[in-house]
């Protein structure tokens, strides 16, 4: 998710659940549960370092752990050198919590994490959540900034509460995020299996996958795959949805060629196709040989062309590669 929303959710959980530690801890808790994001800077080195970093070593349990651990005892550190002491253990499991609820959280989107490395490179998306979630972000201000107000007004009044500052609304805002991400989970469900459970231009569904809206919980963007084609699809749930089968958009596959196996035989393309969820490739004559775009149908579904990476091969007239690389898709070719 975006920084914004991490950095929210790192500050609702240190009032939540560590309400009595010190400020320097806070600190620590917001820039673990937020410096992961940096790795999104790969794209400034290209989309093949930006394939290989994104959701990689920093989005690890592993490489968070340890970064996480790694500030905090940086700003032990600092604290001592002010004579500020932050004795037990709270100087470092606060920042460690705020990291993993960062992995937990990105977990749930599209993009997926690489939760396991070194030991696994298998990215983790569950699909549940989108990039940038506006509900999640008004519950976390609300459950933040709402007892503020109403400190405010108990103060005027001169009714001082003992309790932690704000830790019932931070508590309470937790709960109901926590809540929400179950119900975008089944509604999940709901959707992949609706989307199963149909036939497209006469085919029954090997796979699909549903990728969510930005906006809205109960709508979902499909791609489904059959024998010879994909499609894609708008899949609405809840008691009242209505999914038409017959709305989706058929995408066919190119047909098996000597050309397209060697294309994908390219180290870029074997690159890319480890971490696309629905790779099309598509095959043209050129005059002096052949060329084949591989482009990941997941970003058309969740409308996204920013970061949008495709595999680019050339190939000569007897399928002998000439050219090989990683492009953003948003960005015109150089010829």
């Amino acid at each position: 998710m975006d920084p914004l929303t991490h950095g929210l959710a790192s500050f609702a959980l240190k009032r939540g659940f560590f309400p009595r530690v010190p400020r320097p801890v806070l600190t620590s808790m917001i820039f673990a549960g937020t410096l992961a994001d940096f790795d999104w800077l790969s794209a400034l080195l290209g989309p093949s370092t930006y394939l290989s970093w994104s959701g990689g070593p920093l989005h690890s349990i592993v490489g968070s752990i340890t970064i996480a651990v790694f500030i905090g005892v940086a700003i032990r550190s600092y604290a001592k050198s002010r004579s500020v002491l932050l004795n037990g253990v709270s100087w470092w499991l606060a920042p460690v919590c705020a990291a993993l609820l960062h992995l937990g959280m990105d977990s749930l989107l599209s993009s997926g994490v690489k939760l396991f490395w070194p030991i696994s490179s298998k990215r983790v998306a569950l699909d549940w959540a989108p990039g940038f979630d506006l509900w999640v972000l008004i519950l976390l201000v609300a459950g933040i900034f709402l007892p503020e107000l109403f400190r405010l007004v108990s103060d005027e009044i001169g009714a001082k509460s003992k309790k932690p500052r704000g830790q019932a609304g931070a508590v309470f805002a937790i709960v109901l995020i926590a809540a929400y991400f179950v119900l975008r989970g089944l509604l999940h469900g709901s959707a992949t299996m609706t989307m199963l459970e149909r036939s497209y231009a006469g085919e029954s569904p090997h796979r699909a996958a549903a990728f969510p809206d930005t906006a809205s919980p109960f709508l979902w963007h499909g791609i489904i795959e059959t024998e010879s084609a994909l499609h894609t699809v708008n899949v609405p749930t809840g008691p009242l949805a209505n999914f038409d089968p017959e709305s989706a958009t058929h995408i066919h596959k190119p047909e098996p060629s000597p050309i397209l196996d060697a294309a994908q035989r390219a180290g870029v393309a074997q690159k890319f196709l480890a971490i696309a969820r629905f790779p099309k490739a598509t095959v043209q004559r050129e005059t002096e040989g052949f060329s084949v775009e591989l482009r990941d149908l997941k970003y058309d579904a969740l409308g996204q062309d920013s970061w949008a990476v495709v595999a680019q091969i050339g190939l000569n007239a007897t399928g002998q590669i000439t050219f090989a690389q990683l492009e953003w898709q948003n960005r015109p070719r150089k010829n």
